[in-house]
């Protein structure tokens, strides 16, 4: 996870981490939401960005033949490098070592699978890796909901949304839910908020929101109904309590109505 000023320009920033990967999906809508989230990431990271040869956006001639947003600045666009990548990610991510994976997000999990890593989690002990879905519309990402509980997976949920903040001029609310309104519970919140903002290097477009809530999941499902985006971090438990307990993420994953970008972050 890397903090960017957005008053940099990409010339002024050494190219000091591994180039962007975007996986290859076939369904259009989520096609076009990893594309955005991966030119985004790519320029606030200044490096490379990598595609698939057989899909649209793999164009050397253009910076990028998939229709973006129509809300995505040209400026944040990066020149793609078009590579044979097909189905299996581990051996191109273990080859290449990108700093970050953007790939579309299985569907839900059955009763067995659940049990076990997906192919996200599975590349995040390599490489950051963001996921997309297929819901809802495209045209524009005008506002963001990031639901944070500190930790890796939510700082890096905060750098991919300030990225795509930056790349469509929308705003980022950072999102903390408290399920009691005791004197801690809100200091410990407004802490994780506080924590959040300074790993960005450009806060002013970022508001914080401290919510009181008796059930965090439904909160973040019922608040993001009104974003056109929301991003937040993996699961931190493993397969098997997620199985046995639940996970917050998955939980917000299948009952939102609006599209989720998922992070995980790369664990050493």
């Amino acid at each position: 996870m890397i903090a960017v000023s957005e008053t940099q320009s990409p010339d002024d920033i050494s190219p000091l981490v591994g180039a962007c990967l975007l996986g290859s999906i076939d369904n259009e809508i989520a096609q076009r939401r990893a594309a955005t989230v991966a030119h985004a990431l790519a320029c606030a990271r200044n490096t490379d960005l990598l595609v698939d040869n057989t899909a649209p956006v793999a164009d050397e001639t253009e910076v990028t033949s998939t229709p973006l947003p129509d809300s995505h600045r040209e400026a944040h666009c990066r020149s793609t490098r078009p590579m044979h990548i097909g189905d299996n990610l581990q051996p191109i991510v273990s080859q290449h070592q990108p700093s970050g994976v953007v790939l579309e997000r299985g569907k839900d999990a059955s009763f067995l699978t659940e049990l076990w890593a997906d192919t996200a989690e599975r590349l995040a002990s390599e490489t950051d890796v963001l996921t997309v879905d297929s819901r809802g519309e495209i045209e524009t990402i005008a506002s963001m909901l990031v639901p944070v509980a500190g930790g890796q997976h939510s700082q890096l949920a905060a750098e991919a949304a300030h990225a795509i903040a930056v790349a469509n001029d929308a705003a980022v609310d950072l999102f903390h839910v408290i399920e009691s309104d005791s004197d801690e519970a809100r200091e410990d919140g407004q802490r994780v908020l506080d924590e959040m903002v300074a790993t960005l290097d450009d806060p002013e477009r970022v508001d914080t929101w401290l919510f009181e809530a008796p059930n965090t999941a439904e909160a973040i499902i019922e608040q993001s109904t009104y974003y056109d985006l929301t991003v937040m971090g993996a699961p931190t438990v493993g397969p098997l309590k997620r199985f046995v307990f639940g996970s917050l993420s998955k939980r917000v994953q299948r009952g939102a109505d609006s599209p989720v970008v998922v992070a995980h972050s790369h664990s050493e």
